[in-house]
């Protein structure tokens, strides 16, 4: 039987530039329905004592690196990574003491009175030297940085007050990026990042909070698929936690535009059934996939990183070739939903 558990990642607390404390963080993921959260605040681990269950949410706490550019979600790690090294380097130091990590908003654009340029500059580095047996994340698609992507003086008022208007998606060429990296065998998972700092600012009519946290964590959801449910223990909870994330066990959807709280896409041959993350083999009796997202949604299958089928009703496919499958939905025309692959083996 398979567990989803939806929760979040890439978020900010007091330690840095979030206006709450991790606990506050903790009671607005109950009330908005999730079960995990990773606060990844900048260059520091100062929340780390309150890791752990709180209020029946698991609080994992690790941390961002952030140099001008290149931001890098660092995981698993007890200890900060120097920001100063070259982004090829820091990477290698996160891994270097049994960490993985995630590349932060990649394709970032824009700079405004919002927000600056932090894009991760240098594709060719897409994960530690040493990459065999090795997860590295990409973090398709952004909240905050959507959102200030889109934002220009004329209409930051009108963002502020309709933000589902500043939500584009990810960008087709970070898709095409984890493509071509899943394609060529360097098996990527991909995430979605709600970076949630409920940042307070001044307007005319007085102070405004800028997504609080409670509402940004009914945007971007991270579903993960347990095989068993999540631990009382938390160090155990943890490890379930990052397992399946490394593994590519998820997807994410931004829940704005409605829930998917137990995605269907699965491969099928007789009686052997393959989840997100698998890797079926192609062989004797061949192998379909199924996909359901419910009513009201456009799916689409991406194998090979072209467009392999579409439907806006649950389908099968037939797979005649091995490849990289992976879901995409979409409602009322915008980017709703994302799976990590399939990969399917001669």
């Amino acid at each position: 039987m398979t567990h989803y558990y939806p929760g979040a990642l890439h978020m900010h607390t007091t330690f840095s530039d979030g206006s709450g404390t991790v606990e506050d963080l903790a009671r607005a993921a109950r009330a908005a329905g999730l079960r995990w959260i990773i606060v990844t605040d900048h260059d520091t681990l100062a929340g780390q004592p309150s890791e752990g269950w709180v209020d029946g949410v698991l609080v994992i706490v690790d941390h961002e690196i952030t140099p001008d550019r290149n931001h890098f979600l660092a995981l698993n790690v007890d200890e900060v990574i120097d920001n100063t090294l070259a982004p090829q380097d820091f990477v290698d130091a996160v891994y270097a003491r049994g960490g993985f990590g995630i590349i932060a908003h990649p394709d970032e654009r824009v700079k405004n009175d919002f927000k600056d340029i932090y894009r991760w500059d240098d594709w060719s580095v897409d994960g530690p030297r040493e990459r065999t047996g090795r997860p590295v994340g990409i973090e398709l698609w952004n909240h905050l940085s959507d959102w200030g992507e889109h934002l220009t003086r004329r209409n930051k008022e009108l963002l502020y007050f309709l933000p589902q208007l500043g939500m584009g998606g990810p960008t087709r060429e970070t898709l095409a990026w984890w493509d071509r990296l899943n394609i060529a065998g360097k098996r990527t998972f991909g995430v979605g990042g709600v970076d949630v700092h409920a940042i307070k600012r001044r307007a005319p009519w007085g102070e405004i909070e800028v997504f609080p946290y409670q509402w940004t964590f009914g945007t971007l959801t991270n579903y993960l698929l347990l095989s068993e449910p999540l631990a009382a223990d938390a160090r155990a909870a943890i490890d379930q936690v990052y397992g399946a994330l490394a593994a590519g066990r998820s997807y994410f959807l931004n829940r704005r535009s409605g829930a998917c709280p137990q995605l269907g896409f699965y491969a099928r041959r007789g009686d052997e059934r393959y989840e997100i993350g698998d890797t079926p083999r192609l062989g004797a009796g061949g192998l379909a996939i199924a996909a359901d997202a419910g009513s009201g949604t456009e799916l689409r299958l991406i194998g090979n990183g072209r467009l392999a089928a579409r439907s806006s009703r649950p389908f099968h496919y037939q797979v005649r070739e091995p490849g990289v499958y992976r879901l995409e939905g979409y409602r009322h025309g915008k980017p709703w939903l994302f799976s990590n692959p399939m990969y399917v083996e001669p």
